[in-house]
């Protein structure tokens, strides 16, 4: 009986342990997760799938490094429609699997453990994986007529495109701000001001339904105002507001629109990249009302 209640302790414990184990190691290498969501990728970019092993037989398991995998563990892998560096049905002794150039479109991937010490196999678990089109992002105002005089601020109104829930529709971007005095030619005889960082959504502050993103699906809306449209010197003025990219982008990225799911689909190739606006700027000119001069005669005096 002692015996008995000696090795229920000690199934307990180790039931414990691993259960501890379990809960601490909620994720691998650190950032994958496994949420109960469909997974959105960019399109091109390469991404990874990862399964936890079974603790039983890979009793050694680091999920921080994803090693002490025991040899005789296998995983096969089940898809169609994409390229892997595993064969889709093959039975192999990698926990991952890593999926390059994926089309648009909306994929099932399964995956089954089993080992080499006996037939036995797991359960399928799947995930759902929906590649999408990269963002796009574009001024949707047209640039209004030249006004005379001064002018209140602006609405200018921004669609951002990529078929992602709003849940996760995110975007870093910035606009600059370009204040000129011009000639009747539109040469420029003065820049007034030139503020880089007018709007700046960054990286680690994306645009987004938890502040000004609007709409429930994509196209998603934005607007922004432009600041109150004065003539400026008493001389032609001209508002330029242009998209860029956001200020935390790193130096070598050309001008374009980072999303939630794009910055995330750059996570294999380890570089951030930007998605070129289609329209990326609207322009303003304000004109000072012309003074209208004298009129000149010829005097009656003239002949005295």
């Amino acid at each position: 009986m002692k015996k008995n209640l000696t090795m229920k302790r000690t199934l307990m414990a180790v039931i414990g342990s691993l259960l501890m184990f379990v809960g601490v190691n909620a994720q691998i290498l650190t950032d994958y997760e496994n949420v109960t969501e469909t997974s959105y990728q960019t399109e091109g970019q390469t991404f990874r799938l990862y399964v936890r092993p079974d603790l039983v037989y890979s009793p050694s398991y680091d999920s921080t490094s994803n090693t002490g995998i025991d040899g005789s563990a296998r995983w096969t892998w089940t898809y169609a429609g994409l390229t892997g560096d595993v064969a889709s049905g093959s039975a192999v002794a990698q926990n991952y699997v890593e999926f390059t150039n994926p089309a648009v479109g909306s994929y099932t991937i399964d995956v089954v453990e089993s080992n080499t010490i006996a037939s036995c196999t797991g359960g399928t678990v799947s995930q759902d994986v929906n590649v999408v089109a990269a963002p796009v992002a574009t001024i949707t105002t047209a640039d209004p007529a030249q006004a005379c005089g001064n002018q209140s601020a602006m609405n200018v109104d921004m669609t951002f495109t990529e078929n992602v829930p709003a849940a996760v529709a995110g975007y870093a971007f910035s606009v600059e701000e370009l204040v000129e005095n011009i000639d009747p030619s539109d040469a420029v005889l003065a820049t007034i001001s030139d503020n880089t960082s007018f709007i700046d959504f960054p990286t680690t502050g994306k645009l987004n339904t938890g502040n000004s993103l609007t709409g429930a699906t994509s196209p998603y809306g934005y607007q922004f105002s432009t600041s109150a449209l004065n003539v400026q010197n008493n001389l032609r003025t001209r508002y330029t507001y242009t998209l860029h990219k956001a200020s935390d982008a790193p130096g070598a990225a050309s001008d374009g629109v980072i999303s939630a799911i794009s910055q995330k689909s750059d996570y294999i190739a380890g570089t951030v990249t930007t998605y070129a606006f289609t329209d990326n700027q609207i322009v303003i000119v304000v004109n000072p009302s012309p003074t209208t001069g004298p009129i000149y005669h010829i005097p009656n005096n003239y002949a005295y």
